[in-house]
């Protein structure tokens, strides 16, 4: 997809998840969770100042990629989702 949107004109930032890809592994078992993603996430799109984004999110990424949306909303114009879902009440969210 990254090519197809630069290809088009667009400014595109896919980060690379911590602990996936080539990023730098969490030491401890207990940090690599959900919540610390989503707090990784947060705390990046906070530090680069981004804002009039459209968030394209896909298949697990898409959980944490929404509860960014929800914890800084006025950051994002839109939001895409692929092959994504929503958690129910009973999704475990573990610290």
């Amino acid at each position: 997809m990254v090519p197809i949107f630069v290809k088009a004109g667009y400014r595109v930032i896919c980060p690379d998840l911590i602990g996936f890809g080539k990023s730098d592994k969490p030491t401890h078992r207990k940090d690599y969770s959900y919540e610390r993603h989503v707090r990784w996430m947060i705390d990046f799109v906070q530090a680069l100042d981004l804002k009039g984004m459209t968030l394209v999110c896909q298949d697990w990424g898409s959980l944490i990629g929404f509860r960014v949306l929800c914890a800084e909303p006025d950051r994002f114009a839109r939001a895409v989702g692929a092959n994504a879902g929503l958690p129910g009440p009973s999704f475990p969210s573990r610290e």
